[in-house]
């Protein structure tokens, strides 16, 4: 690594770079980063007392706010995929938005979104729950739920399988014309739904095959990237804003 301008950080650098290997005594601390002992043990108490660095039986270890921060930038990295893929399936289907969804209890919160053009200023208030109701997007949930459950019979249960077969369901609301797909996890169980809008629902009363198949892969991507949720969790975090992503004017 390049060293910086400043000679106390390039000091707890050498050290994390020795624990980096793994566990590591006082001594090997010393030998390893060429700095005196006096030095080498203050900066480690110091670090103790930030995190940064654990005594597990007199071995030096990667403290947990390390470990903590590594989460958070692997959790970054991840939601920054994110952002990318669903602004450029927004771009391929020329769609007026892209949202991902997520459920909690008997509600909904969009976590994130592409939108294609810019928001007014009444959009940018905090994200609220959104009740399930009829609309494709609640429909997708709901197809998981019951059929996991048992909750349904007869015509109810046959329209449930084939949601849960095809993985999407569309229909009119008011935003227009919405395209929901199902993003399930490796377990097979429903994480999120992926919903897409139509420019206007004046000219078509369905998807093209095409867009269709864009976000089914696109949802297949995210899969990747999302745990499932649990259907009985408790609403969180809806003071939080969408992460807006994307071009939001042309």
């Amino acid at each position: 690594m390049v060293p910086s301008s400043v000679g106390v950080l390039n000091k707890i650098s050498a050290i994390l770079a020795v624990l980096e290997k793994g566990p590591a005594c006082l001594p090997t601390v010393v030998s390893e980063t060429g700095l005196k002992r006096p030095t080498v043990h203050r900066l480690v108490l110091a670090m103790q007392n930030l995190g940064l660095v654990d005594d597990q039986q007199g071995q030096f270890i990667v403290g947990p706010r390390l470990t903590h921060l590594a989460m958070v930038a692997q959790h970054a990295m991840a939601d920054r995929e994110l952002r990318r893929e669903l602004s450029a399936l927004r771009a391929t289907t020329g769609a007026r938005s892209v949202r991902l969804h997520q459920r909690y209890g008997d509600q909904r919160i969009c976590v994130a979104e592409a939108l294609r053009y810019k928001s007014a200023p009444s959009d940018r208030n905090p994200v609220r729950a959104v009740a399930m109701g009829t609309d494709p997007v609640s429909r997708v949930f709901f197809a998981w739920q019951r059929l996991s459950r048992s909750h349904v019979t007869g015509s109810d249960a046959a329209v449930c399988s084939g949601i849960r077969h095809r993985g999407w369901a569309q229909g009119v609301t008011d935003e227009g014309l919405v395209l929901a797909v199902a993003v399930c996890g490796r377990d097979g169980e429903l994480a999120a739904v992926l919903s897409l809008s139509s420019p206007s629902r004046r000219t078509r009363c369905s998807f093209r095959r095409e867009v269709i198949k864009n976000a089914v892969e696109a949802a297949a991507r995210i899969s990747c990237r999302l745990p499932a949720q649990e259907s009985t969790g408790p609403v969180k975090e809806l003071e939080d804003f969408p992460r807006r992503v994307g071009p939001r004017s042309e």
